[in-house]
């Protein structure tokens, strides 16, 4: 190499040494702004949180076990559904990142998302969709009731999973966020469900012990990993018991059910207390049978008029906002009727007026132990009318056998079902309702072609058994999560239902 060659590559080495030192410069200053032990996206890598919670399942068999406490715990972070709802209750993507379906409403087709795998590395691809949608029918697995409808489940090809109806279901969407979406990996050989998991979520579950879940990070995962390593979710014999745990500080969220405990969890240092809404309604139940008074239309109205359910949302612990119909604000179809039924004693004592002196004898509101100063409010509200009420307490297991068998004449109670506002279309002996015009517009709106139009239908239906007043309903109840103070992103809204811990940081 000759000197004028030496001299002109010179400067160049100058350069790129000093853009090395640069390099590890940043690179320092970079690894003292993180975080102990941290990824440079938030959170610890190896983070551990330990959830305490109430209602523990009875087994992890998400195929078998229809436990809402194996949803809440494996669903979303062990488990995916075909597609999710999203924070607006609107149906979008999931395992399935877009789908089509035809204008009559019987052939729906989903494009599966590239790349996703299950936590053992095999394909979830339409094969597996396929094959774990035909196990959940063929199977009578939980879910399998809203696929009934289901006529076949093809593959075209390993991206496309096509599902064909008889008739058209406008909640086969709806259902595919839930249970019956669930892709579990049809490849598992001797697969201990009760106890293992075999699904393509976040996290896999590497124990259970029966009062403790211990789920691990997913390192297959096929989206971003969650940034919690590990999560134990412990469940505790009493919100006594949560309360204890995070003050003790074994438990870095809890999720109590009562409002007591929310209130004491919130005078713990360094814990915050979350409200989000939850699809849990409480209501003052009319039987509705030819016995009853409350098999008056009038009478039920003016019961409504009488009972002050939006000053009870504002004052109950429990209560997260007013509710006046039997769909509840994250059910589909839901519709804000508050303005139906306002308090109104004079307009209730006037309607009263049209019957007999002796048309009413003495009956009880019937409730459990739980409820009883929101039932003696209600029993007052309504002796104002005057109606002939007193309160009768029972324990909350004869609450429900009674209510269920219409053994009563109003009752103070709570619902939470997916499609639990049904009862007031099947005639059953809980409420002892019938109304030829719900019925028919239920049946409408069951007959629409795609989801957009059966809400919009069934908002109608909403509005005629609210109208008709089938039962006094009061609100929809609170969600409660407690968490300690490095604890970011967990949802608040329906955590009874569902924990998902992906994108939680700690």
């Amino acid at each position: 190499m000759s000197h004028r060659n030496r001299s002109s590559v010179r400067p160049w080495i100058v350069f790129t040494a000093v853009l090395a030192v640069l390099a590890l410069a940043a690179g320092g200053a970079f690894l003292l702004l993180r975080p102990h032990g941290g990824s440079p996206f938030g959170g610890r890598s190896g983070a551990h949180i330990t959830v305490g919670l109430r209602s523990k399942p009875s087994s992890l068999d998400i195929r078998t076990n229809g436990e809402r406490a194996v949803e809440q715990a494996l669903v979303d972070n062990v488990y995916q559904t075909l597609l999710t709802m999203d924070s607006e209750r609107a149906i979008s993507a999931n395992v399935a990142a877009r789908w089509s379906e035809s204008t009559d409403g019987l052939r729906y087709s989903f494009q599966l998302r590239e790349g996703a795998t299950f936590a053992d590395g095999s394909p979830l691809n339409a094969s597996a969709v396929v094959a774990s949608l035909q196990r959940t029918i063929q199977g009578r697995q939980v879910g399998a009731d809203d696929l009934k409808h289901v006529a076949s489940v093809e593959n075209p090809d390993e991206m496309t999973v096509v599902i064909t109806l008889h008739e058209p279901n406008p909640r086969l969407l709806e259902a595919l966020t839930g249970r019956a979406g669930v892709i579990v990996n049809p490849n598992a050989h001797d697969a201990d469900f009760a106890h293992t998991s075999y699904g393509s979520g976040p996290f896999t579950v590497s124990s259970f012990t029966g009062d403790t879940i211990e789920l691990a990070r997913n390192e297959r995962y096929w989206q971003d990993k969650p940034a919690l390593a590990r999560v134990t979710l412990r469940y505790m014999p009493s919100d006594e018991a949560l309360v204890g745990g995070m003050r003790d500080g074994s438990l870095d969220v809890a999720l109590p059910q009562g409002a007591q405990a929310a209130s004491e969890l919130a005078k713990i240092d360094g814990v915050q207390v979350s409200d989000g809404i939850s699809t849990r309604k409480t209501l003052v139940a009319f039987n509705n049978a030819g016995s009853s008074p409350f098999s008056d239309e009038q009478v039920r109205q003016f019961t409504r008029f009488a009972i002050d359910a939006a000053q009870i949302a504002r004052t109950q612990p429990e209560a997260e906002a007013q509710l006046s119909g039997p769909i509840s604000q994250l059910q589909p179809g839901y519709e804000d009727l508050n303005a139906l039924f306002p308090l109104d004693l004079e307009r209730a004592q006037s309607m009263r007026w049209y019957f007999a002196a002796g048309y009413f004898t003495p009956f009880t509101l019937l409730a459990d132990e739980a409820h009883r100063d929101l039932a003696q409010r209600i029993v007052d509200e309504m002796a104002a009318i005057p109606m002939p009420v007193t309160l009768e307490v029972v324990d909350s297991a004869t609450l429900a056998s009674r209510v269920e068998a219409g053994d009563y004449v109003c009752a103070l109670i709570e619902m939470d079902e997916p499609h639990d506002y049904t009862r007031f279309v099947d005639g059953s002996a809980m409420f002892g309702y019938q109304n030829g015009a719900a019925q028919e517009q239920y049946a409408k709106a069951l007959a629409q072609t795609d989801f957009t139009s059966y809400c919009e239908q069934l908002r109608a239906f909403d509005r005629i058994v609210s109208q008709d007043a089938a039962s006094a309903w009061l609100y929809t109840g609170k969600d409660v999560v407690a968490t300690r103070s490095h604890v970011q992103g967990l949802p608040v809204d329906l955590t009874s239902w569902r924990l998902p811990l992906a994108h939680v940081r700690a």
